[in-house]
């Protein structure tokens, strides 16, 4: 079960929360997935100019949750949204403080909507 909470920083209201979900599955097929293939982090600047369905991993925070598996993603180059269905978490926690790295691929709904669908996430 997530758990949301609001807090202000340097002034700003923004949505925080510890994310967090059932099972570890997700991350285990992470972690041979990394061991079999050796993809590059990109940004999500980067990720905005790929085809739809290309996988990627990308690094940086998750700022607050958008609905009920909907994240806003940020790294150095932007935000993005990701899709996290429950299984995604791995049984993990995640803050907004916490960097995080994500596995999943390019989803691309027109050309306006893009966003990532999430297989497995991991702290840093």
């Amino acid at each position: 079960m997530k758990k949301i909470s609001i807090f202000a920083v340097l002034g700003v209201m923004t949505t925080a929360s510890a994310f967090a979900g059932p099972g570890n599955m997700a991350n285990k097929n992470m972690n041979n997935n990394m061991n079999n293939n050796m993809m590059e982090v990109v940004t999500v600047e980067q990720v905005r100019a790929m085809p739809d369905d290309s996988p990627v991993i990308i690094r940086g925070y998750l700022l607050r949750q958008n609905g009920e598996n909907s994240y806003v993603f940020q790294d150095t180059t932007g935000t993005i949204n990701l899709e996290i269905d429950d299984e995604d978490w791995g049984g993990l926690t995640v803050s907004p403080t916490d960097m995080v790295e994500i596995w999943g691929e390019v989803d691309r709904n027109g050309m306006s909507m893009i966003e990532v669908d999430v297989s497995a996430i991991k702290k840093i």
